[in-house]
């Protein structure tokens, strides 16, 4: 357990520099299982062409080049269960390292907050007031007054506390993911799945949350070297769990038309929602998929939120991929050599950095009336962040190449306007008579929101490679998904 005087006084020093080590050790024993691989086991077998022998044929058979085969095979997956197990141990030595930090912020802003209030602070963390002057301890405002502080010192008694749990708790996940790191289980020619079982080593290792909401947070606070690790590891189950997803959380920025079902509906209501309903029809022959299933959700009044395709927005209206374009373009210097510092940080190692534009009213996008009928209708406006995961890798001639995947965010609310009418399968529709459905429980207003499936670019480097929107995925991906059925956040 960790005590408050330890945690007041520790120095992490030591902690970097194991992680350090660490990693550099993940490093090199990954370089020597490829070239164990591509110098040695490729040219012997003829899997590959090489110094040894042209593609396509053996330079040694028989009983023994098999069992040389064999051996250095063994070799090479034993390098390869090193280089996971070493980096399970840098992700554990990090994620261990990043919370005692956190703690001890935590603490020591406690600490000095209780002390400006005039409280003593013991060297076990005991938080006092001075007692009162004699001449003080019958006269009511005096302790009235004192009572008052030493409720007010609570709020940071309580800190103290948290901090203290918090880098407890840190220490127990640490020791519990360097203890899962079995030797026994390490050895390819007694373990066939010892390769799978070290990376799982590292998943487990690096602690990431099963709440996808808490996944942001948490992908923020990975050493940039090792998320890079991570990325070539497991791309695809890390995308799926939210690592592009932002660190933004959307709300409503209005209530609409207020509470739900706060009357009873009259005659005017209830053929109001008849004729709703055949506004649907109507749509439906227009092509107005999107805004007809929107209209549908709001007249089956569930409340819940509804996802939308991202993918197709793009697709379908070129204004909006220009918008998204711009926005990249307006972050490209910044991501970049934010990145670039943490790859000298690195002395050159791969590093992974999450980004995201910053939401504000100037970054989000309006469908134009006439261009975008269908959309425009479906959700108007709406708030849009661009997130992902930008990363450096040293090149082929040594320069850092610099790449980015990232998705589209997009949120809105399905809701009406006092005072303005829309026009729905060619009918002018007052927003108030919508608004009447919602308050008299005939329909109801919800959240819709989804994002957009990832896409790769080179940062600052011309277009992206991949465009954002066409449903494409990248080659390096271990399977994926579409947004479709993902709740909108």
């Amino acid at each position: 357990m960790v005590t408050f005087a330890q945690l007041r006084h520790a120095s992490f020093e030591s902690l970097d520099k194991a992680g350090d080590t660490w990693n550099g050790v993940a490093g090199h024993a990954a370089q020597i299982a490829g070239q164990v691989r591509s110098g040695v086991l490729q040219p012997l077998t003829g899997a590959a062409p090489g110094s040894l022998a042209p593609g396509g044929s053996r330079a040694w058979t028989g009983a023994a080049a098999d069992e040389a085969t064999r051996e250095i095979g063994l070799l090479a997956d034993g390098l390869t269960v090193f280089h996971y197990e070493a980096l399970a141990v840098t992700a554990a030595l990090r994620r261990a390292g990043s919370a005692f930090a956190r703690a001890r912020r935590n603490l020591l802003r406690a600490v000095g907050d209780a002390e400006a209030l005039g409280a003593t602070v013991s060297a076990d963390g005991t938080v006092t007031l001075p007692p009162l002057p004699p001449e003080d301890r019958n006269d009511p405002d005096a302790t009235a007054y004192r009572r008052r502080r030493w409720d007010e010192l609570q709020q940071y008694v309580e800190a103290i506390g948290k901090a203290v749990s918090a880098a407890t708790e840190a220490d127990t996940a640490a020791a519990a993911a360097l203890r899962a790191l079995d030797p026994a289980e390490a050895d390819p020619a007694t373990r066939p799945g010892a390769v799978d079982n070290a990376r799982a080593d590292v998943m487990g290792a690096v602690g990431m949350p099963k709440d996808r909401e808490d996944v942001p947070a948490w992908w923020a606070t990975v050493d940039p070297a090792v998320r890079a690790q991570l990325m070539e590891l497991a791309p695809g189950r890390l995308v799926e769990a939210g690592v592009l997803d932002p660190t933004y959380r959307w709300s409503a920025p209005d209530s609409g038309a207020g509470p739900f079902h706060t009357r009873e509906p009259g005659a005017g209501e209830r053929s109001f929602r008849a004729f709703a309903g055949l506004l649907l029809a109507g749509g439906t022959v227009a092509g107005h998929t999107d805004a007809v299933r929107h209209l549908q959700h709001f007249l089956d009044a569930t409340g819940e939120p509804l996802a939308v395709d991202v993918d197709r927005m793009l697709r379908d209206d070129p204004g909006f991929r220009g918008h998204v374009d711009t926005l990249l373009a307006a972050n490209d210097a910044r991501w970049r050599e934010t990145a670039l510092a943490a790859y000298r940080t690195s002395g050159g190692a791969p590093v992974a950095v999450p980004v995201e534009t910053p939401r504000d009213d100037d970054n989000d996008y309006s469908f134009p009336a006439g261009g975008q009928p269908n959309w425009f209708t479906a959700v108007g406006s709406q708030a849009c962040v661009v997130s992902g995961v930008v990363t450096v890798r040293p090149g082929p001639g040594g320069d850092p190449v610099v790449s980015m995947q990232y998705q589209v965010n997009v949120w809105d609310r399905y809701n009406w306007d006092t005072g303005k009418s829309t026009n729905i399968a060619g009918v002018n529709v007052a927003d108030s008579d919508m608004q009447g459905l919602h308050q008299t429980g005939l329909a109801r207003e919800y959240d819709l929101g989804g994002s957009s499936t990832p896409s790769n670019r080179t940062v600052g480097e011309g277009e992206p490679l991949v465009p954002a929107g066409t449903g494409e995925r990248s080659s390096d991906q271990e399977g994926g998904r579409t947004d479709l059925g993902r709740e909108a956040r």
